[in-house]
C-alpha cells in the first residue's frame, strides 16, 4: 500500500512541475537602406517570464538566405527573468536581415527586436521578434 501511495504522490508532484519546452522566435526582415552598410544588425531579446530561459540556437539571415556570423553574442548563457541579451553582426551589404532563435525553459515568455543600426549607432529600422 505504501508503494502505491508513494507513486501516486510522485505522479502528483510531477504534474505540478512545468516541463521544458522549445519555442521558436523570429523577427524581420528589417531593412535600413544603403546607409546601413557598415552598421550592425542587432537581435535583442528580453525575458519577461518568471524563470530562466536558455537560448539554444540563434542565427542572423540576409534576404539572400545567407547566414551571417555574429561579431558579439551575450545570449550564450542562461537568460534570467527581467534581463536581456543580444547577438549582433556587421552589415556588409545593402540587404535586409532577419533574426531567428530557439529558446527552452518552463516559461519562455520572450520579447525582442531585430534592429538595423547605422555606423553611428542610430537606429534605421526595428522589427519585433515574436513566436
Amino acid at each position: 500500500m505504501n508503494v502505491r501511495l508513494t507513486f501516486a504522490a510522485l505522479a502528483s508532484l510531477i504534474g505540478f512541475c512545468g516541463t521544458a519546452q522549445a519555442e521558436i522566435f523570429a523577427g524581420g526582415p528589417a531593412y535600413g537602406g544603403p546607409g546601413s552598410v557598415g552598421g550592425n544588425i542587432s537581435c535583442r531579446i528580453f525575458n519577461y517570464g518568471l524563470s530562466p530561459v536558455t537560448i539554444t540556437q540563434r542565427q542572423i539571415f540576409t534576404n539572400t538566405n545567407e547566414t551571417v556570423a555574429p561579431s558579439s553574442d551575450t545570449c550564450d548563457a542562461e537568460l534570467q527573468p527581467a534581463t536581456y541579451c543580444a547577438f549582433v553582426a556587421p552589415i556588409q551589404g545593402n540587404l535586409a536581415y532577419s533574426c531567428w532563435l530557439t529558446a527552452t525553459g518552463t516559461d519562455t515568455r520572450l520579447s525582442g527586436v531585430a534592429e538595423i543600426q547605422a555606423s553611428d549607432f542610430s537606429v534605421l529600422n526595428a522589427v519585433p521578434i515574436q513566436k
